[in-house]
């Protein structure tokens, strides 16, 4: 990409420190970087007093003096200084709400152009980002298809600065999302030059074109290689961005990734989409194989293919000496695991890995198979009439684990209903906005709904899921507010059947007859003469033994966060729902204009900037080492946080913060005499609160207390309190 080709495209600089807008072409500079001009925007130097001053009251926001100095007649709302610039102008880029308000019933013009930039005050709130402003100013009639002095309209101006909340207020109004700039660029290419995945995420969404073209033929896929911003290339390629277009100079995709040193971002995008780095398609390694394409080859594949593993494992270990049989069972199962993950290459991005496949469930539904199978074939025919409860027993825990696994794993989470129309969405936004509650801890941008307490948005199931636990490899779904109650069963039906079948394999053992040869390579010989006995059935003990780590540890996680009424990522998270980040995300709307970063990033967990900014700077997550994976899978972070949150000094204001807590007592009868059934399809997001039916898909507000709790002073009856400013029993 030449400097020609940059000359005459457009570029924006949002806002300056005066207040004024500006705008600047961008150019282009030797080490291949896009960097914009600065704009002198230096504001004319205040003569008057400042109670007399109309526009230094306007970026005040002293509502009092500017309707004492129109009613004594020294101005009006439709006052101009010589930059054509009003007091709403002000007004609007410094946030002050009920001043705008007020100056556009006084008569000021909602559309009046002023400043360097020639632009309305809803363009000056929108390039700060000011929601509730900009919102306020389109409703009182500001024209959402004016441009500036530049060409740019208010769409153009938001994605400067890429908040999502913002362009989805103004996609909302009717405004063409393939509008285009002055040098013929759409908010599309914007969002993919100023690497903005989210924006570029919800411009795709919304209908724009992946391959229109600016006046020198660059598309959104050449200006996202310009930033090299890797999220960005790879959702345009992922909706069909044309790997081969060329500008109006000859210049290919590829040829603008070489130019830009983005071609490292490039390839890795091209490889996870399943091209070659050419940008050809990438040919399968043999004929007739397009099925491994296919999600439901790939979800029962890698769910039966532990069943194998463990097999072959289950034989090698009982059947050769075990300083032969490890090496050898370590080697097969990571070749084939390695096979596996080559299938995986041509999988869908988001399951090209094994941890975002049925891979971890299918090893619990493999091992709780052949434990079935073994009792079934050997062990109870030798220990049926010896041991009958202790059989019994096993049997039922073994039946109630299966059933609670399966409908654990199959059953719908809690999905919040996705709403059916834009209409119906832009009725939701425009609620949110009227209850100053518009951000990203109350609305979702990726589901378009409004999110209850509760909930979280998971990237894994890629939905909204009321009362979110956590989302469990081990069942390859999310546990939320309809299964948390059957995925807890699972747990203790697990746990219990374990230990049973660890003892039933003990009598089993003991009642065997030890064989003639006891002499073991590496075991002494008392042990051997028992592990001889029946080695396959030893193996598989010992290995349903090791599920007792995890499981115990998950199982006192849960029992712990009920009592507490936590789910796991409000204990991991911190994440206790107090008023104060309610009224904190109030404030910082009203003040400084910007909804909440935090939760976004926190919703992300380490994924990146969230939704509201929209990135920044892109940065690829960390690596993770094999420790920390496994500590992950395993539960042992979960359970040090649950511990120390939960025991240490602190955990007072801890639970004073939980307004869903209603004493350790109280929270146990709720979730264990939850009267919806287990063994039938339950209500979505129904559950109990202090004995109360209360539906987590619609819980927006935080509960009251259901009971009274101490009688009034004047002596007729009690009173209700905020649960978030006192202390649960």
């Amino acid at each position: 990409m030449g400097p020609a080709a940059a000359k005459t495209s457009g570029g924006g600089e949002p806002f300056l420190p005066s207040g004024k807008a500006g705008a600047a072409p961008p150019t282009v500079i030797r080490n291949g970087n896009m960097e914009l001009r600065n704009v002198d925007g230096s504001a004319a130097e205040r003569k008057l007093p400042l109670h007399e001053d109309v526009m230094q009251l306007a970026r005040l926001g002293e509502i009092g003096p500017i309707q004492k100095l129109f009613q004594e007649g020294r101005y009006d709302a439709k006052y101009k200084d010589e930059e054509s610039i009003t007091p709403l102008h002000w007004a609007a880029i410094n946030n002050h709400y009920a001043l705008c308000k007020y100056l556009i019933e006084a008569g000021a013009d909602v559309n009046a152009k002023g400043g360097e930039s020639v632009a309305t005050p809803a363009m000056w709130a929108a390039q700060r980002c000011h929601l509730y402003v900009v919102h306020l100013l389109l409703e009182m009639g500001a024209d959402p298809l004016l441009t500036d002095g530049q060409g740019y309209n208010i769409l153009h101006l938001a994605t400067f600065d890429g908040n999502v909340f913002l362009l989805l207020i103004l996609l909302h109004q009717s405004i063409p999302v393939d509008g285009p700039d002055p040098s013929g660029h759409t908010g599309l290419m914007w969002a993919a030059y100023k690497g903005y995945p989210a924006c570029v995420d919800l411009f795709l969404e919304w209908g724009a074109s992946v391959n229109g073209a600016d006046e020198n033929g660059f598309t959104a896929l050449h200006w996202a290689l310009v930033k090299g911003n890797a999220a960005c290339i790879q959702k345009l390629i992922a909706y069909g961005s044309d790997r081969f277009v060329e500008t109006n100079d000859g210049k290919s995709p590829a040829i603008v990734a070489q130019e830009m040193n983005s071609k490292g971002a490039y390839h890795r995008a091209l490889k996870e989409l399943g091209f070659n780095t050419d940008g050809t398609v990438k040919p399968l390694p043999l004929p007739y194989t397009s099925f491994i394409k296919a999600r439901p080859f790939l979800n029962r594949f890698f769910f039966l293919l532990p069943f194998i593993l463990l097999f072959i494992a289950f034989s090698l270990l009982s059947r050769l000496p075990i300083f032969v049989a490890v090496p050898i069972t370590i080697f097969l199962t990571y070749s084939l695991q390695w096979a596996a993950q080559q299938v995986l290459l041509w999988a869908p991005i988001d399951m090209q890995h094994l941890h975002k496949t049925p891979y971890l469930a299918g090893v619990f539904a493999a091992t709780l198979f052949w434990v079935g199978v073994r009792w079934l074939t050997t062990i109870l025919m030798s220990t049926l009439y010896s041991h009958p409860i202790l059989n019994l027993l096993f049997a039922v825990c073994y039946g109630l684990c299966a059933y609670f696994y399966t409908i654990s794993m199959i059953e719908d989470p809690g999905y919040i209903p996705k709403l059916g129309s834009r209409t119906q969405q832009k009725a939701v936004v425009h609620e949110l906005l009227s209850l100053w509650k518009f951000d990203d801890q109350n609305f979702c941008v990726s589901c378009m709904v409004r999110r209850p307490l509760r909930s979280k948005h998971c990237r894994r199931c890629t939905r909204c899921v009321a009362k979110h636990d956590h989302h469990c490899p081990w069942i390859h779904n999310c546990v939320g507010a309809n299964n948390i109650r059957h995925f807890v069963m699972y747990v203790i039906a697990l746990e219990f059947g374990m230990l049973f079948f660890f003892a039933v394999v003990t009598y089993y053992i003991q009642d065997l007859e030890a064989p003639a040869d006891s002499h073991c390579n590496v075991l002494s010989e008392d042990i051997c003469k028992y592990v001889l006995r029946d080695p396959l059935t030893i193996v598989v003990a010992l290995w349903t033994c090791l599920q007792l780590v995890w499981v115990t540890i998950l199982l006192t996680v849960q029992l712990v966060q009920i009592s507490r009424a936590l789910t796991t990522y409000e204990s991991m998270r911190g994440h206790t729902l107090q008023s104060t980040q309610a009224a904190a995300a109030i404030t910082s709307a009203l003040t400084a204009g910007s909804t909440s970063m935090d939760g976004a990033q926190l919703d992300n967990a380490g994924m990146g900037p969230g939704p509201a900014t929209s990135g920044g700077h892109h940065q690829r997550a960390k690596k993770e080492g094999c420790f920390a994976q496994w500590k992950k899978l395993l539960g042992l972070d979960t359970f040090v946080a649950t511990v120390t949150g939960g025991y240490e000094g602190g955990s007072r204001s801890r639970r004073r913060g939980n307004p869903f807590s209603r004493g350790p007592i109280t929270n146990c009868k709720d979730f264990w005499c939850d009267p919806a059934p287990l063994f039938r399809r339950r209500e979505n997001g129904a559950a109990m609160l202090e004995g109360e039916i209360v539906n987590y898909t619609r819980m927006y507000e935080t509960p009251p207390r259901m009971k009274l709790r101490r009688p009034r002073e004047d002596g007729h009856g009690g009173m209700y309190h905020n649960v978030g400013d006192e202390e649960p029993v």
